[in-house]
């Protein structure tokens, strides 16, 4: 398929490059003097970033067009597939090349503003401070840009139910080196309730409704001989009658509902997805001091609230046979939802502040960069535990004649005091970086990196569970150094031509202090060769040691009642209570990755970029969040598991924890291509025409341009770093053209094992093992993105595939799942009205709009999960899974330059 599509897309452009005509002769050549060959060197690009890595993709203005994104953050949201690094590291954002004070300070800029958008491999990271682990974006701003944006934004999914409103509004100015920014931005989402979608509990197993069932006692035991030989059977289970709310009812009426079981009126009251608002408020200001040194600060302000239901209370009152609203001669259950929904309710508030500063500049060649800032996030969430059953039940205890237990129950029930959590943390962090050359060898410069740091961690939390308060309160320090060196073997130039072609060498050491770990230290080094121009190989290898996070440390324990889980033992779901939050007994990780990494820009005439990476991963003691519920899993770790006396799950204990070990291996490779399409302008003909080199130029001193030799590149040249000037890409579209983006990234997994206890085998991830409530890994994924965008209109489709996989039960009856495989597709078309000159005549105020149409998961694709014994679990139902499906947004979007 990818290869198809390849040949399909390269096919007009390579006909065309083997049939470019060449211009005509003119009388003119015979005027063309004979300089023999000159070198023109190139100044290397506005913007390039450290490190001489070749980028994985790169976009110019025109080629972002065709992305129709309204902001750098969902641009940024778009490329995901492309910017998430096989290591697992999130990217690293420059502009210009230079560090910035955090992602907050571009999100909300719009992608006009951008002269080139640059996504480079992990090395590149080192060459900046950062750890080899993440991937690096570098968007490269235009030098002088002023606009107010706004744009408001409508969806909802197909099937209704839910609805998402979204206003953004960004106002920028750049001025050569002064750019400041201000954002205004609010969301809000409603909640979707398990009433509007198809979700069936009636293999749920809890006998709780509205109405009520009555079981035996204990339950599962025949209820009365009497009803059973009424019913012609044992009855363990009878849904009571309506009439029963009135009282005097009688045996008889239970025989119709003997061996049944109502289930399903709580559905009105279990959100699948939380009503959700934020309101986000960030500044930045970024100006020159001298003409050495420049200042940035930004600040970002967050507030964040969702509320979300977890279905009625459920009670199971003891009847006795004596009491007066009991038919039975022996002593059952009553099972009843209470009407409280507030008293499962789930409320949360997240208030963010950042401050951040950059003070960057020169000292000689010497560049250097100092940051700071403060972080400081206050969560707080109150959750309902449900009712006080023990008071409710002494009204059957006492036998009143006004005490119907089959009658509203609503107005005795008091709702027992919520649980609360709240946790304050805080991030003050400075790092000092100095880039530059120490001396130079006969390849080149050598390049280095010395990057001091102190990071101060604080977190405070307190949290009252069934009325136990529990206070504690973590603080941590860290310094570190680190340094990178990078050091040219070989160089290919036209003066000294290496057989070995470009050939650098990278090391890098590390060293964290932690305050209560102790020390962490990271070793790393790799080779960059490039034996062609076009074709880049690098190998590297890191083995570093982690902390876990404060967080991970010391959250506030949590309660979540009523969260459905798939119960491998017993092939059930059944609703438990989910304990989450800090774990003080975590250990350090140790991690070792191995990448070997392959890059190729075979053309010079056409955009395309061929990239390659085989990763191998090793993390002993590793830290991760607890997986979903197996068999393995449970024989494992036994004591994060709570049953009753009859093996019924009842709770599980979900905070993080350690892994024995990962060992993972993948192969990540995809390709980028771009091309212009349709004629251009005639004006842009003719000045192509009449451009440097054409028919008639003319060079310095008045002589013909004819007959220059251009050549790309300088000391230290390769990959695109200071002084090298190879870099390929940009659309080459024309005024009056459009262009055309494709891009494809297929993961192929090789090995994926989890072992979770010293001793125990390990987990295979990708042969029927899982440590997630998704299903197992799959083996693997595809993802492919194409945008078009011509005079003013343009389209842009983003599509996943993930392959099956499938949980075995492992445990002797318990049922195995398998996971379908899933293909998804979001479209997003858009019209530039501003751009089209009679309507803006008769409406000026559209000048500069924009109106976009878009749909995510077009198909309605849902993962369709089904079990060996034929049944359907209620937490792997389709809309339990995915409750929003298919959805539409419509946006209209402004700016004013």
């Amino acid at each position: 398929m990818t290869a198809a599509l390849l040949l399909l897309a390269l096919a007009p452009v390579v006909q065309q490059a083997q049939t470019q005509p060449q211009p005509a002769t003119t009388q003119q050549e015979d005027e063309v003097y004979d300089l023999g060959e000159v070198l023109v060197t190139a100044p290397t690009p506005r913007g390039v970033a450290l490190g001489g890595q070749e980028p994985i993709a790169s976009f110019d203005s025109t080629q972002l067009q065709a992305f129709g994104a309204s902001s750098i953050g969902e641009l940024v949201t778009l490329l995901e597939s492309q910017t998430r690094s096989a290591r697992g590291g999130s990217p690293v954002f420059l502009v210009n090349g230079r560090r910035i004070s955090g992602f907050q300070e571009i999100r909300g800029l719009p992608p006009e503003a951008i002269d080139r958008f640059d996504i480079l491999p992990e090395e590149t990271a080192l060459s900046y401070g950062y750890r080899a682990d993440q991937r690096v974006v570098n968007i490269v701003l235009k030098a002088n840009f002023r606009s107010l944006t706004t744009q408001v934004e409508y969806g909802a999914p197909t099937q209704g139910g839910r609805s998402s409103t979204e206003i953004e509004n960004n106002v920028l100015r750049i001025e050569g080196g002064t750019r400041w920014s201000f954002d205004l931005n609010h969301e809000r989402d409603s909640a979707i309730f398990e009433s509007e979608r198809d979700i069936d509990r009636s293999l749920s197993g809890a006998p709780f409704d509205l109405i009520g069932n009555v079981t035996g006692s204990p339950q599962g035991a025949e209820i009365d001989p009497a009803l059973s030989a009424l019913a012609g059977g044992v009855v363990t289970v009878a849904a009571v009658p309506t009439n029963a709310a009135a009282g005097g009812v009688t045996l008889q009426d239970f025989t119709q509902g003997a061996g049944v079981q109502r289930n399903g009126d709580a559905s009105a009251w279990r959100t699948l997805t939380p009503q959700r608002e934020q309101i986000e408020l960030s500044g930045t200001l970024k100006r020159d001091l001298n003409e050495r040194v420049g200042a940035t600060v930004s600040v970002n302000l967050e507030d964040l609230d969702s509320e979300s239901y977890l279905g009625l209370p459920g009670v199971s009152l003891n009847l006795d046979a004596d009491n007066p609203f009991s038919p039975f001669g022996t002593d059952v259950l009553v099972h009843r939802y209470v009407d409280q929904p507030e008293a499962l309710k789930r409320e949360s508030d997240t208030r963010t502040a950042n401050v951040a500063t950059v003070l960057d500049g020169y000292i000689g060649d010497w560049r250097w960069t100092a940051t700071g800032g403060y972080d400081r996030v206050e969560t707080e969430s109150r959750t309902g535990r449900g009712v006080d059953a023990a008071a409710l039940q002494a009204l059957p205890d006492a036998n009143s004649a006004t005490a119907n237990p089959f009658g509203d129950i609503g107005g005795a029930v008091t709702a027992i005091p919520f649980d609360t959590a709240k946790s304050v943390a805080g991030t003050l962090n400075t790092e000092l970086v100095f880039t530059g050359s120490p001396f130079s060898l006969p390849a080149g410069d050598v390049r280095t990196t010395i990057t001091g740091g102190y990071r101060r961690l604080t977190l405070d939390s307190e949290s009252t569970r069934s009325g136990l308060f529990t206070e504690r309160s973590l603080s941590r320090n860290l310094g570190n150094v680190q340094a990178n060196v990078d050091v040219p073997l070989f160089q290919r130039d036209e003066e000294n031509p290496s057989l070995l072609g470009d050939l650098r060498a990278n090391f890098n050491v590390a060293y964290q202090e932690v305050s209560d770990f102790g020390g962490l230290p990271t070793v790393g080094g790799g080779v960059n060769w490039s034996p062609i121009d076009p074709l880049n190989f690098n190998v590297s290898y890191t083995d570093e040691k982690n902390a876990p996070s404060v967080q991970q440390l010391n959250d506030p324990t949590e309660l979540t009642p009523n969260t459905p889980v798939f119960d491998f033992r017993t092939g059930e779901t059944v609703d438990v209570i989910r304990i989450t939050g800090g774990d003080p007994n975590l250990e350090a990780e140790h991690k070792r990755t191995l990448k070997l990494g392959l890059n190729y820009t075979p053309w010079t005439s056409v955009d395309f970029r061929l990239n390659a990476a085989y990763t191998r991963t090793e993390i002993d003691d590793s830290i991760a969040s607890f997986p979903t519920i197996t068999a393995d899993l449970e024989a494992a770790l036994p004591e994060r598991f709570v049953r009753d006396a009859d093996g019924n799950l009842l709770s599980i204990d979900a905070r993080a924890l350690n892994y024995e070990k990962i060992e993972r291996q993948e192969v990540q490779w995809g390709f980028n291509f771009s091309r212009p399409f349709g004629q251009p302008t005639p004006q842009a003909e003719q000045g192509q025409q009449r451009g440097p080199g054409g028919p008639g130029a003319r060079g310095p001193g008045g002589r013909p341009g004819g007959g220059t030799m251009i050549t790309f590149g300088g000391p230290g040249g390769g990959g695109g770093g200071p002084g090298g000037g190879r870099r390929r890409g940009g659309s080459g579209a024309q005024p009056g053209q459009g262009v055309f983006n494709l891009s494809v990234t297929h993961i192929m997994r090789i090995q994926d094992e989890v072992t979770i206890r010293d001793g125990l085998e390990p987990l295979d991830l990708l042969d029927g093992d899982s440590i997630v409530s998704s299903g197992g890994q799959p083996r693997n994924e595809l993802q492919l993105q194409a945008g078009a965008f011509k005079n003013g209109f343009g389209a842009f489709l983003n599509a996943n595939w993930r392959e099956s996989t499938r949980v075995f039960g492992d445990l002797a009856g318990s049922p195995d799942l398998e996971f379908s495989d899933r293909t998804t597709v979001n479209l997003f078309t858009f019209a530039d009205l501003g751009s089209r000159t009679s309507l803006v005549e008769r409406f000026p105020f559209l000048k500069g709009s924009r109106v976009g149409f878009g749909v995510t998961n077009l198909f309605d694709s849902r993962t369709e999960v089904t079990s060996s014994d034929g049944t359907k679990p209620l937490n792997y139902q389709e809309d339990y899974l995915e409750p929003v499906g298919r959805a539409f947004r419509i946006n209209f979007r402004k700016i004013f330059y």
